[in-house]
């Protein structure tokens, strides 16, 4: 069993245009302030003032002469050349299904965003995007360097306009790259720059409780990071958002489940399942942890029945449709859907040794020390761990 990132979505990019103006504006130094940039345009400094400030109306001609003082189109000002890409990219970060075709398109449209970006926010948002994409990637060092870099961008435009759209996103994407990367005092970092900004906001006040959690778990304080799973689940709550409650109680069963409280685990799990509907990818996840649980309760015929109303949905995710199969084997007290698993060569190599140590206990406890000791050899084909496979390491 282990524990679920909490990554942060955003929709589409739409900058207000007058505020989109004055971000490029900014950009090109002091050639462009409301004075020179006036007089490049050859009208007053007052009326450009007004338009800046949003108490006149642009016009479209004079909006045409803006973007072309500007060194660019109406359509790119407006961002109208990009919808496409945006809504492509955002269609893969947001899908159930990321082959590695998908995965390499989205990373081409992230970077051809990040080099089309103007302004803070644009800039900002492009490289919040690509940074997701490389984490998918598992490109967690450049991810992280990509967010580092969005997050410069993001607090100037919090800075200048109050807005923390984009700094909370990319803030809480960096607090789960720090963990990753074990940097710890980063990470504290993060969080108290958060906190400053977020006292209301119970999604980022989630994400600080779910980075605590992450950093006790890695320092091997489970009970303190089990507290900080209930904090971040009673945060996330209060913000309705279904798929981040669900996977808050993922977490919350996680820490259960290490402390031995099978029950607890289950009825987390229980309650994950309601929100995970809808969100395959996350529910497929409950699935697989909710039988793992059911099995050490020794309630086998709840887990027959979980496995049964969800299998044809964890055909589409092999690792976890592979998982189901081993602890089929137990929970119908049939071997024979852990062997297929041990004689399919195109199998995942990692599941065919929790599949061969499954039958290797499987016989053991039947007493059949012939078929125990043929899969023991299969088991020593794989890996040379020692504990029991419920308990292993990313099972």
């Amino acid at each position: 069993m282990s524990t679920v990132e909490h990554l942060i979505e955003t929709d589409l990019n739409r900058i207000p245009l007058v505020r989109r103006i004055l971000e490029i504006m900014s950009e090109k130094g002091d050639a462009f302030t409301i004075r020179a940039f006036a007089a490049r345009l050859g009208i007053s400094r007052e009326y450009l003032r007004l338009m800046t400030n949003g108490e006149r109306p642009i016009a479209p001609a004079m909006l045409t002469k803006i973007a072309e003082g500007l060194g660019m189109t109406v359509v790119r000002l407006k961002q109208l050349d990009t919808v496409k890409q945006e809504q492509e990219l955002q269609a893969f970060l947001k899908g159930k299904a990321r082959t590695k075709v998908m995965i390499e398109r989205a990373e081409s449209i992230a970077f051809e965003l990040v080099r089309l970006a103007q302004g803070a926010t644009e800039r900002a948002y492009s490289l919040k995007n690509l940074g997701r994409v490389q984490f998918l990637k598992q490109k967690y060092d450049d991810a992280h360097q990509t967010w580092l870099q969005a997050l410069e961008l993001a607090k100037s435009v919090y800075e200048k306009f109050e807005d923390t759209t984009l700094l909370h996103p990319i803030t809480e994407n960096l607090m789960i790259s720090y963990c990753i990367r074990k940097e710890f005092s980063g990470a504290e970092e993060m969080l108290q720059h958060v906190e400053r900004v977020a006292a209301t906001n119970f999604k980022a006040l989630g994400m600080i409780a779910y980075t605590r959690m992450r950093i006790q778990e890695m320092r091997g304080e489970i009970k303190l990071a089990r507290e900080y799973a209930y904090r971040s689940l009673e945060y996330f709550q209060r913000t309705e958002n279904s798929k981040q409650i669900g996977t808050a109680y993922i977490n919350v069963a996680h820490f259960e489940f290490e402390t031995g409280d099978y029950r607890a685990s289950a009825n987390a799990l229980e309650q994950a399942m309601k929100y995970a509907e809808g969100f395959e990818d996350i529910l497929v996840h409950v699935v697989k942890d909710y039988v793992k649980t059911l099995l050490k309760l020794r309630e086998f015929e709840s887990a027959r029945s979980v496995i049964q109303t969800h299998e044809n949905m964890a055909k589409d995710y092999p690792l976890y449709w592979g998982k189901l199969q081993i602890m089929k084997t137990v929970a119908f007290d049939d071997p024979s859907f852990a062997d297929r698993l041990v004689q399919d060569g195109s199998a995942n190599v990692q599941i065919r040794y929790f599949a061969s140590k499954c039958l290797l206990e499987f016989y053991a406890l039947k007493g059949n020390a012939e078929m125990a000791l043929s899969y023991y050899e299969k088991v020593r084909i794989f890996s040379n761990t020692k504990s029991e496979f419920l308990e292993e390491v990313g099972f």
